[in-house]
């Protein structure tokens, strides 16, 4: 446990970066775009702001989730704080803080796993039930973020979130 709170991120709500190589609203676009299409397999596709590595890994999640019914969304994202900004040779890292919504539901009938899963899963039919967006509440998530040049653009490479 206090390895836990060592190790934790600390939430900061303010935009501490120095904007030399990129701008904070630039962060917050790409950020904004990426998370709102992540889980969501034809938006993201023909995204300018996906890396090649972060595509080859959007196309793993997409078929993971469709393989178990899993619909996952992730809304009304509100970036409160950019921090720790790091520049390697082709590479930025930088934490955001951030609060949003996340919901999970499954669905039966686009399940491949469904039937296996149901008979070794008691409470598989409870998470059946679709989750409601209006009523969930926000999560608050400090996020490390890498993006690289690709094709003269800033485009995020990868991503950790915490919400769930």
């Amino acid at each position: 446990m206090l390895i836990e709170k060592l190790t934790k991120k600390k939430y900061i709500t303010a935009k501490n970066i120095s904007e030399d190589v990129i701008k904070a609203d630039e962060i917050e676009a790409l950020v904004l775009a990426v998370l709102s299409s992540w889980n969501q397999s034809k938006l993201y596709q023909n995204s300018q702001f996906y890396s090649k590595n972060l595509l080859k890994k959007q196309d793993k999640h997409i078929v993971h989730n469709d393989m178990y019914g899993k619909k996952e969304s992730i809304f009304d994202i509100q970036i409160e704080g950019i921090n720790n900004l790091h520049q390697f040779k082709n590479k930025i890292t930088v934490e955001i803080s951030l609060k949003a919504k996340y919901s999970l539901s499954f669905d039966e009938n686009d399940s491949l796993m469904y039937l296996v899963t149901s008979r070794s899963m008691s409470r598989y039919n409870e998470m059946l039930k679709d989750a409601l967006p209006d009523r969930q509440t926000y999560q608050k998530d400090v996020q490390k973020w890498e993006f690289v040049i690709e094709e003269n653009l800033f485009k995020v490479n990868k991503f950790s979130s915490n919400l769930k």
